[in-house]
């Protein structure tokens, strides 16, 4: 393999790639990039055997080939790179020259045989979105994903396709869950994946940096992303995820709109003295006014009023303060509805003037 490739555009493809490499997998080859010509282009292939990620760069072939190499000292080799000179890659016997401008660099290689490689397309249905708009909904609900490896079914989201909403995200840890959906122009057929988190991350990436339409497809092995000059592959999660709609509050008779934004710095400052694995605040609705207050087991508190619009029944209820902030984090309105039932029932929160984003926190005694 002989090729030349501008700098800018490589680094940020074997970046991209990178992100997908298992830092400390015993398979030493799994630690690597697949670089192999394809016409005129390089593509970079990287894979933790859950999820690969499939790159095309722009590239001069002088002759065509494949090699592995180390995916981390590639990047941080093209990384210190001159901005402006262009990086020859040439293969010598199990090495890979790296020379860009006076610099010079040699790595050792493995051999492209040796390399996994990407699955087979294997999913049911594909649907064009923005891939902004796909950005924004998996920003909006991946915060409530669950770290707990005991319950597989939550540490991912759920991507549901119907022809009823469209497309719907869905994450829950148990004790919070978001929920964003966008319609869909085209017709659709049922069908939905529960993606893991690394693999939601990555998609995000990729469609923050997609400048039209992007290709979602979901499979009951696989979930598939196709933008521009990268394909995403990753296997789903196999379980049942819970049934969310009967999650959502449908009876929540009274409801506040608040300043986000207000709220948002009132709780930070009464975060200072609340318990700091808890997180726990106490908000308390009455007439026109609501109270949040916080304390701490070292007789610390915090007390703060906001005058609100409310002719309600008095209600105070304990949050933890952690997961109100990043509901207010993710959404855009100005002002947030939050409808209340009682000091026991779920609490949902809506942008203001929109429901296509939910989102329900569940209380906490205090």
């Amino acid at each position: 393999m002989h090729i030349t490739v501008p700098r800018t555009s490589f680094l940020q493809h074997v970046q991209r790639c990178q992100n997908i490499v298992e830092k400390r997998s015993t398979n030493a080859i799994l630690s690597n990039l697949l670089l192999q010509t394809s016409g005129q282009k390089l593509k970079i292939v990287a894979t933790d055997l859950q999820i690969g990620i499939c790159s095309e760069v722009e590239a001069n072939i002088q002759s065509e080939g494949s090699i592995t190499l180390s995916a981390k000292k590639l990047f941080d080799i093209v990384k210190e790179l001159d901005v402006d000179s262009d990086v020859e890659l040439k293969t010598e016997a199990s090495f890979m020259e790296i020379k860009s401008g006076r610099s010079k660099f040699r790595l050792s290689t493995l051999p492209a045989s040796d390399y996994p490689g990407l699955p087979d397309p294997d999913t049911d249905f594909s649907i064009q979105i923005n891939g902004k708009d796909l950005a924004a909904m998996i920003a909006a609900t991946s915060f409530s994903m669950s770290t707990d490896e005991t319950r597989k079914y939550l540490t991912g989201t759920l991507f549901e396709i119907s022809p009823e909403h469209g497309l719907q995200l869905v994450a829950t840890d148990g004790h919070r869950m978001a929920l964003a959906g966008a319609r869909l122009e085209q017709q659709v057929e049922s069908c939905s994946a529960i993606v893991p988190r690394k693999a939601v991350a990555e998609i995000r990436k990729i469609c923050e940096e997609a400048e039209s339409q992007v290709t979602l497809s979901l499979g009951k092995r696989q979930a598939r992303l196709d933008a521009g000059e990268h394909s995403l592959t990753s296997k789903v999660i196999d379980a049942q995820f819970p049934v969310y709609d009967d999650v959502i509050p449908s009876d929540n008779p009274e409801e506040v709109i608040i300043d986000r934004g207000h709220m948002d710095q009132i709780l930070r400052r009464s975060m200072i003295v609340a318990n700091e694995f808890t997180h726990d605040v106490r908000l308390q609705f009455s007439t026109n006014a609501l109270h949040i207050s916080a304390h701490n087991t070292e007789q610390e508190q915090a007390e703060e009023f906001i005058d609100i619009d409310y002719s309600g029944k008095d209600i105070c209820i304990g949050f933890n303060g952690r997961y109100l902030r990043d509901v207010l984090g993710a959404v855009h309105s100005d002002r947030i509805r939050i409808q209340i039932k009682d000091d026991l029932s779920p609490v949902l929160l809506l942008e203001e003037g929109s429901d296509a984003s939910k989102y329900v926190v569940m209380p906490m005694r205090i």
